[in-house]
């Protein structure tokens, strides 16, 4: 599994998002068929993984936090949905 930055390919909606949002960084990666959209605001972090096929591993789940949350992974609350996680860690 690889984690592919995808940012350039969705530069209109991240720019009406920082816009529209109090969000100041926004990057877009795919994992897979997984859509990995990781936001940061002021006071926390906030990671939303999507998959339009099939509901997202655990090994996903970690790969995610391992790759871009690093040495906060581990205070990362998970929030699991049918075909979609969000992970959010406070600064």
């Amino acid at each position: 599994m690889q984690l592919i930055d995808v940012t350039n390919s969705y530069s209109r909606m991240i720019h009406r998002e920082l816009i529209e949002s109090p969000a100041h960084f926004i990057k877009v990666y795919t994992l897979g068929n997984s859509k990995v959209v990781y936001k940061k605001k002021h006071a926390f972090s906030q990671i939303v993984i999507t998959n339009k096929l099939r509901p997202i591993t655990n090994k996903e789940i970690d790969l995610v936090k391992e790759k871009l949350l690093k040495d906060k992974a581990s205070q990362a609350t998970v929030t699991r949905g049918e075909k979609a996680v969000e992970i959010v860690v406070d600064h």
